[in-house]
């Protein structure tokens, strides 16, 4: 693909500028991992220092060792960034700059997620089975199966990383893979052609529909389907997308796919998918980006919106926080990977860790107890879920489990605000909360509902209207 002179330029400042005093002539440091790690998801993001005038990293798969890896990070003030893929079990990489002796050695050991909880990807076409999807010009190759699965890819080690920092380990969905490790993506076919989706101008009945339909073709209790529609395409004599839609919910996250020609096609390929600051042709596409109007902000929010809607699927609420996944932080899932946000004509624009798109403690501490995010198989599900009640003489509400009690969210409207956790070994059996401790916990706000969730990521909810005065 042609890139621009600004990409290339800029690239060049990303990867160039100075470093941190006193690391002159030291390999690079690995901050996020140690040497030995276990992980469970095959890509990961390595994030580091590097020492001072180093303008490029990178990277290599030491000889015998698993999936073999030849790369190059980005570089911006003395950090770097890199995604690598590992092979199934032990990953030796080497890391370097132009000015490092001996490189730094780090040994990874990949081992896959055994839970069987897992999400499913889809392309689904209409009834004629055509797969092509919508492009903003013919040398855009058709390569759908690479686009979703680097994108699924991607969104799992994102998902892995945030939970990390938050103190959960890096615990993430599982992808449907084959015998090799690769993402499976299923082809599947609609029951209907086209133009029958794209008269429906409700899309809940659309996302019905679908998931029904579904359900009786791959039923699965334990699948999330992640699925893009082939066939979305903006109707040229009115500019509507037709056959588009961004919903999640219950075991189906369903999406259109006219923006998937700025989705990158290869892990190797992210980096430069999310700093390619050519402006979109929308005439035949979606140019979905919060208003920015470039390949790197379409692929961002749109990536970004996908990974919010299968938020939903796993439970999640909106929120409150800026910078979360489950509220419009997805616009800047690109900042996962880069430094800047780059325009054309104007310096790149470096942002600090704190803005960069994250899932927020409110909603990780859920996540953390989801069947869907173990890396073993997850505790019994044949117990009963956590039962809430509430004593309106006491102004308490009380919730038990005999799995254990392990979250309680608190809601505003559709919102979750507040929360409470129990990360001691075994979760209390039984919790109860007054007025005033969930007033203290929600902000000051009296909630509209609260959900608990138990040991084995059962859900129960009580509404609250009794509190109000």
């Amino acid at each position: 693909m042609k890139r621009s002179v600004t990409f290339l330029n800029v690239l060049a400042v990303c990867a160039g500028a100075g470093a941190i005093a006193g690391w002159a002539g030291a390999a690079p440091v690995v901050e996020n991992y140690k040497s030995q790690e276990v992980v469970r998801h095959g890509v990961v993001l390595l994030r580091g220092k590097v020492e001072r005038g180093a303008e490029k990293l990178t990277l290599r798969t030491a000889a015998g060792t698993g999936k073999p890896v030849e790369g190059t990070g980005l570089v911006h003030d003395g950090k770097f960034k890199a995604l690598v893929e590992l092979g199934e079990g032990d990953n030796t990489l080497e890391l370097k700059t132009e000015k490092t002796g001996l490189p730094l050695k780090l040994k990874l050991t990949y081992k896959p997620i055994t839970n069987p909880y897992y999400v499913r990807l889809i392309w689904l076409t209409d009834s004629t089975g055509n797969t092509d999807y919508a492009v903003p010009d013919e040398s855009t190759p058709q390569n759908y199966e690479a686009r979703l699965a680097t994108a699924a890819r991607l969104m799992q080690s994102f998902t892995a990383e945030r939970m990390q920092e938050l103190g959960y380990g890096r615990r993430t969905f599982k992808l449907e893979t084959d015998r090799t490790g690769k993402p499976v993506v299923h082809t599947v076919k609609a029951p209907h052609e086209a133009s029958y989706y794209y008269t429906m101008g409700n899309d809940n009945r659309m996302w019905g529909e679908i998931g029904q339909f579904l359900n009786v073709r791959m039923p699965d209790p334990k699948v999330k389907n992640l699925v893009l529609m082939s066939f979305t395409r903006k109707d040229p004599a009115t500019g509507r997308m037709m056959a588009h839609t961004a919903l999640g919910g219950g075991n189906l996250g369903l999406f259109g796919s006219a923006s998937l020609f700025s989705w990158p096609d290869r892990i190797a390929g992210v980096p430069a998918a999310f700093l390619d600051d050519r402006k979109v042709d929308a005439r035949n596409v979606h140019g979905d980006s919060a208003g920015r109007g470039l390949y790197w902000a379409v692929a961002s929010t749109t990536l970004g919106a996908t990974l919010h809607e299968m938020g939903h699927t796993f439970g999640l609420p909106h929120c409150r926080d800026g910078r979360c996944i489950m509220t419009r932080g997805f616009d800047r899932l690109n900042r996962f990977v880069t430094f800047a946000d780059l325009y054309p004509g104007r310096k790149p624009e470096y942002f600090p860790a704190d803005e960069e798109a994250w899932f927020a403690p409110v909603s990780a501490s859920f996540l953390r107890w989801s069947p869907w995010f173990q890396p073993e198989s997850p505790g019994s599900r044949n117990e009963p879920g956590p039962e809430l009640e509430f004593d309106s003489r006491k102004e308490e509400v009380t919730v038990e489990s005999r799995a254990g009690v392990r979250w309680v969210g608190f809601y505003d409207g559709g919102d979750i605000r507040g929360f409470k956790e129990f990360k001691d070994k075994n979760g209390p059996r039984k919790v109860s909360l007054t007025r005033t401790e969930i007033l203290e916990l929600n902000d000051g706000k009296v909630p509209d509902k609260i959900t608990a969730a138990d040991e084995n990521g059962r859900v129960g909810e009580v509404k609250v209207s009794f509190l109000k005065k």
